[in-house]
């Protein structure tokens, strides 16, 4: 299965540890976006850069990198979603590039991503049981 990841699901160390032991399950991105507020948290908390390099690394994590297309899906995204692109930038760039990878996406704020229905955006918990239940 395909995942990227929001950055916030950095907060759940034990979701993180989960993914970790079943990265030979997954395909997991990040976004560049998702790696920047990621590692700016951990480096706001004193984390170090070489943890969180382990950590993307336990993970098999792959980072999205950005082009021309991606930028105008974004803005076509953008122009679908009810949320005010000022304010809502950066998940976006998260949602879009998940959606270009063919990928879930998974994340704690399920409201902001709502627009994109129910196959696409999973919390934590629900791909737990998705993926307990299908192995």
């Amino acid at each position: 299965m395909k995942i990227s990841l929001d950055s916030n699901v950095f907060a759940d160390q034990d979701f993180i540890d989960w993914l970790q032991e079943r990265k030979d399950q997954l395909d997991i991105y990040l976004s560049v976006i998702c790696a920047l507020e990621t590692f700016h948290w951990y480096n706001l908390r004193g984390i170090s850069q070489e943890l969180f390099e382990k950590d993307l690394e336990a993970l098999g994590a792959t980072i999205h990198d950005f082009n021309f297309s991606k930028i105008y899906q974004i803005s076509a995204n953008a122009k679908k979603a009810i949320l005010p692109f000022k304010h809502h930038a950066r998940d976006f760039i998260i949602v879009t590039q998940a959606i270009m990878r063919q990928s879930k996406l998974i994340t704690f704020n399920l409201k902001h991503f709502g627009w994109l229905g129910k196959d696409n955006v999973l919390a934590p918990e629900d791909l737990v049981i998705a993926l307990e239940c299908s192995g």
